[in-house]
């Protein structure tokens, strides 16, 4: 149906109104082009309200930032240095813009930025350091507002969100500037982050550096809108196109926009009209070389260095001295750099392992003392708590409330946010009554968008916030994986200390009230294989509120995983008064003689039930809740496994490689000796988790593991 048909159809008296380009009235985007410096130098229109001095600050960090790009690009060339992403022809919208923030503001840059990152005040050795391959390149100083470059595309843009909004939250009046490329802008990142900005009116600034390529693929293969300055209409804010080689109109138009999101304005998205004159990176050339000569030699016309010049010298304020002095001072200090970054010694090996967690775990102890000789010295037995007693029938789903109310009244920068969890309390009520007692700005709903979720996380811990983040099931968490494996896991180690975040990542897990597809799973076996995570499982309302108190306190990432089929029952005393089970610890819920059976989360019941029809057959079974499943308390497994001389161990994720396989794994290699017989699993199946009618079939049962428990015995 043509659009003359539907509107013909719609009759006379419902006729739809169609948007289209055609509303927007942009037929020719340079019409709408902001642009200070012709290519030429001409300037257009009154002087900028930059001082002399300010203007030969532009021009010096535009003369380094070409500098230092030329130079890494031949170190990565000569193998001195690891794969580089120029940014040679973009200088004036990365420094341009980072002259327009004011001290407290942030910015977040993207990987090919280092003209801007320079301009900001990130040492160049410490920039040659990184793509060097050090992990200390991107140790930000302390004191400079910048978040590490990402690398992932446009993942950084939620990050500057949530920065924004805790900021915002602590009373500050800081803006956040955050920046990708026109390729970035197809990413979901791009638009559940301007999504979010805009919904929440947030004090940050998004720079797209439109530099005409994303690789190999042209801009206009990106998006057939005909500027992306426009897509911010969409997200109910403004947009800003801009000459990006053109150092003036980049500085003014940030400026504007921040000057605006710090009066309470909102998000504003800039497009940098601008080229990229090099490869992709220095890992592959085909991309350059797919680029025609004639659109090369226009946009080297558009030179934003030479075209700054020529307007510097009408002002008198460049000669052939006061440049060569600029460019001797330029290359001063970029030898220097290189000198600074050649002298700096490798990092001791053994510091691979010291900024995964805010301490070693018991694991990486133990592989840092078996492969570089270090002594792990003796473990530390965490106390249990000893609290009991106090409020009667308390399910999980109301013990969980208890915690996060408690956390939320300890701390006031825990806050909570998610789909639903405001008013509607979540899907499972967990967070009921907590938007009614602390308020919209420490409860909050999100718009249906996960990887914002986990981006925004980032954000706000990074920020100064302690956040707790609810997905409403376990598979709508793998949508912002890419996020909290990408940067929620790995940002403390990355930046060595610099930036680590913290806060609970919460979700309902695992099978067994019948709900629709792919709202049934377990992902534990993910989130535990991701260093920087510690994965939490709860199995009952006392350790539910236990443990997710010690989560709010934890310095590290917490993945907290709650099984969804026990969030009504088992019910029992729950005290009311503070006390916290420590992470990263097993516990013997029954004693036994005869065989371990290691469970967690809903598979407790089953092995439960199985221990006690065992008694039946005159087996003896200790059951082990691992509580935590990442990182594992094998003192406490081997412990049993010592005793019973006998495995089995249960989990409702699928076999293949999953939890189960770690702990026997390990099991067999530290207390062989002491097995009787093969251990074994009892798990789901390598199979898509059946619909509501097959269900039970998949599910782990107490016959499934009594049999297992049974032949272990009389093997």
């Amino acid at each position: 149906m043509t659009e003359a048909d539907f509107l013909k159809a719609s009759g006379s008296d419902a006729v739809p109104r169609i948007f289209s380009e055609n509303d927007f009235k942009i037929t020719k985007p340079e019409e709408f082009l902001y642009q200070r410096l012709t290519p030429d130098g001409t300037l257009k229109g009154k002087d900028p309200n930059l001082s002399p001095d300010a203007l030969r600050r532009l021009y010096e960090q535009l003369v380094f930032g070409r500098l230092f790009d030329d130079k890494a690009t031949n170190l990565s060339t000569l193998r001195e240095i690891g794969t580089y992403a120029p940014g040679k022809g973009q200088e004036a919208c990365q420094v341009g813009p980072v002259n327009a923030l004011e001290k407290g503001d942030w910015y977040v840059p993207m990987y090919r930025d280092s003209a801007g990152m320079l301009a900001f005040g990130m040492p160049a050795p410490k920039l040659l350091l990184y793509w060097g391959g050090d992990e200390r390149g991107m140790q930000v100083p302390d004191g400079l507002n910048m978040l590490p470059l990402a690398v992932p595309v446009a993942t950084q843009l939620p990050h500057a969100a949530g920065l924004a909004l805790a900021k915002r939250m602590q009373g500050e009046k800081s803006v956040t500037f955050v920046v990708t490329g026109d390729g970035g802008t197809s990413k979901a990142d791009f638009h559940e982050a301007l999504n979010f900005a805009g919904v929440y009116d947030l004090p940050v600034v998004f720079g797209v550096e439109n530099n005409q390529w994303a690789l190999s693929v042209k801009r206009n293969a990106q998006t057939a809108s005909k500027t992306i300055a426009q897509k911010a209409v969409a997200y109910g804010f403004e947009g800003i196109l801009v000459d990006g080689n053109d150092v003036i109109a980049s500085y003014e138009a940030t400026k504007y926009a921040v000057d605006r999101a710090r009066r309470g304005g909102g998000p504003t998205l800039i497009e940098y009209s601008t080229y990229r004159m090099g490869p992709h990176t220095t890992a592959e050339l085909v991309s350059n070389k797919l680029k025609a000569p004639e659109e090369v030699a226009e946009w080297e016309k558009r030179n934003p260095i030479t075209r700054f010049e020529k307007y510097l010298r009408t002002r008198g304020l460049l000669d052939d001295r006061s440049k060569e002095t600029v460019t001797e001072a330029a290359q001063n200090r970029m030898v220097d750099a290189i000198a600074a970054y050649r002298a700096t010694p490798a990092a001791a090996p053994t510091t691979i392992f010291d900024f995964t967690y805010s301490s070693l775990t018991p694991n990486l102890l133990a592989e840092r003392a078996e492969y570089f000789g270090v002594e792990a010295g003796p473990a530390v037995d965490l106390p249990e708590p000893t609290a009991s007693g106090g409020k009667p029938g308390v399910n999980i789903r109301n013990a969980l409330n208890m915690a996060l109310r408690e956390g939320m009244q300890r701390d006031d920068k825990v806050v909570i946010f998610g789909e639903d969890v405001a008013k509607n309390g979540g899907v499972f009520q967990v967070t009921r009554g907590l938007s009614d007692e602390f308020g919209p700005d420490r409860v909050f709903d999100t718009p249906l968008a996960e990887l914002s979720i986990g981006g925004i996380f980032v954000g706000l811990s990074i920020g100064g916030m302690v956040p707790v983040a609810e997905f409403q099931f376990d598979n709508f968490s793998l949508p912002a994986f890419d996020q909290i494996f990408s940067h929620v896991a790995r940002m403390r180690n990355r930046t060595r200390g610099r930036f680590s975040p913290r806060g609970v990542i919460r979700f309902p897990y695992g099978a067994g009230i019948r709900p629709p597809e792919l709202h049934s799973e377990s992902p534990e076996a993910y989130f535990a294989h991701t260093p920087g995570l510690k994965v939490v499982i709860p199995s009952t309302p006392y350790d539910a509120k236990g443990l997710l108190a010690s989560a709010l306190m934890e310095p590290d990432p917490i993945v907290f995983m709650e099984p969804k089929k026990l969030y009504d029952s088992p019910k029992m005393d729950v005290p009311e008064e503070d006390y916290r089970i420590p992470i990263g610890k097993a516990k013997v819920v029954r004693e036994g003689t005869d065989v371990t059976i290691v469970a967690y989360g809903a598979m407790m019941v089953p092995a439960l039930q199985a221990a006690e029809a065992l008694v039946e057959k005159s087996v003896s079974a200790e059951v082990v809740d691992l509580r935590t499943i990442s990182p594992i308390d094998y003192v406490t497994v081997l412990g049993s496994v010592q005793k019973t001389g006998r495995l089995v161990v249960v989990h409702e994720a699928p076999r293949n490689v999953g939890i189960g396989a770690e702990v026997a794994a390990t099991v067999a290699e530290r207390a062989l000796d002491y097995l009787k017989a093969p251990i074994k699993r009892v798990t789901g199946f390598d199979i898509p988790i059946p619909l509501a009618r097959l269900e039970d079939n998949y599910i782990p049962s107490k016959d499934r593991v009594m049999k297992a428990a049974l032949e272990s015995v009389s093997y």
